[in-house]
């Protein structure tokens, strides 16, 4: 299960938003490993992507003037590795500054569980227990099987003497 932190908007005319409340899911963000700068783009995240795209531009330029490209790629990776795990924190921090409230975390299976269990409680989240299923514990008589005389020995598909 993951943990989703709930993020309410500010009040409006002094009435909830609800529609406009957000779920973070909290940890590794796998686009913004490969595609960091667009990510943080599309996020809005306006200075996290100048910072990024600024320093992968530098660490490129400094890796191909001292001939040293394959170490500037090492380092580009780790810093997307740093901004995939970073993002969805910087995510929180830029909605905080827009006045967004943090509300709840909540750990759910995904964001629509997540919904569910924020807006309608706790009751949904609870998963009921399992009712094991009724056992006859009455043991059938046994009756003996009819006896077959043993021919030939057989171990698998095909017999000793080639038989099916």
């Amino acid at each position: 299960m993951a943990s989703y932190i709930v993020l309410i908007p500010p009040l409006q005319d002094n009435q909830r938003q609800d529609d406009r409340t957000v779920f973070i899911r909290d940890g590794f963000a796998l686009i913004a490993f490969f595609l960091p700068v667009p990510w943080l783009l599309f996020n809005r995240l306006w200075f996290e992507a100048a910072l990024v795209f600024a320093a992968v531009a530098a660490i490129s330029i400094v890796g191909s003037y001292t001939g040293h490209a394959s170490l500037a790629e090492i380092v580009a990776a780790l810093l997307a590795l740093l901004v995939a795990f970073e993002a969805n924190n910087w995510r929180i921090s830029a909605l905080e500054r827009r006045g967004f409230d943090q509300a709840a975390i909540i750990d759910a299976r995904s964001a629509a569980d997540a919904e569910t269990i924020y807006f309608h409680g706790d009751a949904f989240a609870a998963d009921p227990d399992p009712v094991p299923p009724a056992i006859d514990l009455v043991m059938p008589s046994a009756v003996p099987a009819p006896k077959k005389p043993a021919v030939g020995g057989m171990l698998g598909l095909v017999g000793y003497r080639g038989e099916r």
